[in-house]
Formats: C-alpha cells, structure tokens, sequence
C-alpha cells in the first residue's frame, strides 16, 4: 500500500483518547484506495507518511473492511455460499449475522437432505435419526440452534462475545464436513483406489 495522504489526529471517542495515525493509500496492485487507523505508529521518517511506512502492518486497522473466509468445495453451492458468509461477518466483528447464517447452514443443510417438515429442533433431530449426523454433531447443531434463534427472534439485548461466535462457526464446519465434505473425500479416496487396483 501505497500512502497518498496521511496525518495524526486526537481520537474524541472516550475509548481511545490518545493520538491516532490515519492514512489514505492505495493498493499497488489494484490501485483501489483505502482508509488506514492506526492507534499505535511509528513517529520515524517524514510526517506523516514516513510514519506510515515506518508502522508495522499489523498496528492498521483497514476500511472498508474485507470478510474472509474458507473454501467449502464440496458443500453444495448454495450452503457453501452462506457457510462463507458467516465466517465473513465474523472476521469483519458483525457476530449477530455470522450467527444467524450459522443456523439457516444447519437449516439448509437438512433440507438438502430431503428433511423439511417441522422447526429446525426437529430437522436436527431428524438428520441424526435417519444417520445423516451423529450424536455429537447432533448436539453441536442444536447449539447452534439455541444461538441462533436468540438473534433470530430478536433476543439480542446481550451481544455474543468473538470466542462464542468462533465456536458457533467450528461446530457449523462439523455439521458441513460430517454431512457434506467428509463423504466426498472419502468417494474419491475410494475412486483413486478402485481405479489403482483395477
């Protein structure tokens, strides 16, 4: 990144009462302009660029922010795009929403499966009676479940902390990997096999 603009302000918010470095640059690849905080700096070099480039990369804070997430190549298109989602709206702090398309993955998920009657309590308990899941994944989607419908039905007085959104999206990946991802790896390991012998 390349700094176009820069400067030191007196941040006015109680939280970070102290001197910040904000910076406009732009990306050497794309040339795409971003906005860059910084709450720490390095005060070396020619104000106030020098002191961008002189701040170690991961004292920034970068806007807009960019979600990231994993790949799920063997999740039918459709749920991967929301399983994506999710981890997203967690990397970018919005935990409500990473929440929220935790549980419509689970939902998804069973409907996929051929299991659509009832509430989502029943579907989930309906994939492990037909053995689409097992009893510990049963028990991680209804976790799932509960959280989901704490923001689902506007219950959300009581924001969920990062470590309970991260566990929410590890037991979604379980669900994902037991029904969808862990089958196919196992087909093509089988495939290469079968082919080998032959």
């Amino acid at each position: 990144m390349t700094p176009r603009w820069a400067s030191v302000f007196q941040s006015r918010s109680g939280s970070d009462s102290g001197k910040s470095l904000q910076a406009v640059a732009t990306c050497d690849n794309c040339g795409h302009a971003s906005l860059a905080l910084a709450h720490s700096y390095a005060q070396a070099g020619n104000p106030y660029e020098g002191y961008f480039d002189n701040t170690p990369d991961e004292n920034f804070e970068w806007f807009p922010r960019v979600g990231s997430s994993p790949e799920f190549p063997d999740v039918p298109e459709h749920i991967a795009r929301a399983a994506k989602e999710a981890h997203s709206s967690f990397s970018i702090n919005a935990f409500m929403a990473a929440i929220l398309m935790a549980r419509t993955v689970v939902e998804a998920t069973a409907k996929e499966k051929g299991i659509t009657a009832g509430n989502l309590l029943s579907k989930i308990d309906a994939m492990a009676s037909q053995n689409v899941i097992r009893e510990d994944t049963r028990v991680a989607a209804h976790e799932i479940r509960h959280l989901g419908n704490d923001m689902a039905h506007g219950d959300i007085a009581d924001l969920p902390v990062a470590e309970d959104v991260a566990d929410v999206l590890s037991l979604m990946d379980e669900v994902l990997n037991e029904v969808f991802q862990g089958p196919a790896k196992t087909a093509r390991l089988r495939a290469r096999r079968s082919s080998g012998a032959a």
